[in-house]
């Protein structure tokens, strides 16, 4: 009898403990958006969390794992060496038989995905250790995107994810380059001074709006229809956005970039933009008094009619601005009964004062 208690105690110790119930979360999909990460780096934690859901309420990367027992200790590592410091945390997990969702803090190499502009497939190695467990890992093979992709919107039967929010991180009012547009404005004669809504006149913001398109007409700046991803995923929906350096440097951008590029120096000179995306193309929405009507502008046209050669008359230009609006308004009126139907993901009012509200950032200048 002495002998079988032996046998089975040595049995109960060989024995490995079971393997802990847990998954890895990589969003979304699967993918790393270097863009996604930087505009949402300093978003504030929201009023309303879940007891279930632990760290990073923004978090992009994390484990979901099962509890085996009440305040159960538990610590995650995650590692993504050249882009992310070795990254962990250290928990309790309160209630046996419940998931909860481990979000990390994560130390990012915020630099180095601010020039990252090509995707290519990287690796993260996940560690869990429950209790005085051995430690388990995984290993998760991924995507990392260029800083130039935005993805706005993310496809699921029961809980889609809108993303739209996400272009307002391209519009940067604090962009060097935006200071010169402004500059060269006021140079040009277009307009006295920049205040804004102060004069409580909206055809005082109108003529500040016209100040800077000019202005940009005389940089030379073309249409150009460049908007493809190299994102297979159809269920992340995503659009390349050219930063403004970029725009001015080539002297080309698309429909998004035109107007990211004109929302910038609207918010700078303290008027409220908005984006307006409609399938396949985005134009420009302003306020005329805050709070107050909006008018539109058709970024496309802005490169349109430029002489070859000598300086543009004032008839011409306006005359580009006011063909502008008034297909900016058309394109508007054409749209305006499915904005709000979250089953168009691609009609979307994106205002830039509310995302900045909202704890969207820019992205900042390249260096």
């Amino acid at each position: 009898m002495r002998r079988l208690s032996r046998i089975v105690l040595l049995l109960c110790v060989a024995l490995p403990a079971a393997a802990a119930e847990w998954s890895t979360v990589v969003s979304p999909r699967g993918q790393l958006f270097p863009s996604l990460i930087l505009a949402t780096a300093n978003m504030p934690v929201p009023e309303r969390t879940t007891s279930t859901v632990i760290g990073d309420p923004s978090g992009l990367i994390g484990v979901r794992v099962r509890a085996e027992r009440d305040n159960q200790p538990v610590r995650v590592a995650v590692k993504l060496p050249g882009w992310l410091r070795d990254t962990s945390m250290d928990v309790r997990l309160a209630k046996a038989g419940k998931w909860y969702s481990l979000y990390p803090v994560m130390e990012w190499e915020f630099a180095l995905l601010r020039d990252f502009d090509q995707s290519a497939p990287e690796t993260i190695r996940f560690e869990l250790q429950l209790d005085d467990q051995a430690i388990e890992r995984k290993v998760e093979r991924v995507r990392l995107r260029s800083i130039n992709e935005a993805p706005y919107f993310v496809k699921d039967a029961k809980h889609p994810t809108n993303l739209a929010w996400m272009f307002a991180a391209y519009v940067d009012e604090d962009h060097p380059q935006v200071r010169r547009i402004l500059s060269d404005a006021l140079k040009s004669g277009a307009v006295k001074r920049f205040d804004g809504y102060q004069s409580r006149d909206p055809k005082q913001a109108m003529k500040q709006v016209y100040a800077i398109w000019r202005t940009l007409r005389g940089r030379g700046i073309r249409y150009s229809s460049i908007t493809r991803t190299g994102n297979g995923q159809s269920d992340v929906l995503s659009q390349n956005v050219r930063f403004i350096d970029e725009s001015l440097g080539n002297a080309e951008a698309n429909c998004v970039d035109g107007t990211v590029l004109l929302a910038a120096a609207l918010r700078k000179i303290d008027l409220n933009p908005a984006l307006v995306m409609v399938p396949g193309h985005m134009f420009l929405a302003f306020e005329l008094s805050p709070g107050g009507e909006r008018s539109y502008l058709e970024t496309t046209l802005i490169g349109n009619g430029l002489p070859a050669k000598g300086v543009e008359s004032d008839e011409a230009a306006f005359a580009n601005f006011r063909r502008a609006s008034e297909r900016g308004h058309a394109q508007f009126q054409k749209s305006r009964a499915h904005f709000g139907d979250q089953a168009e993901p691609e009609y979307q009012i994106i205002d830039i004062g509310a995302a900045r509200d909202m704890g969207v950032v820019p992205i900042g200048a390249r260096r």
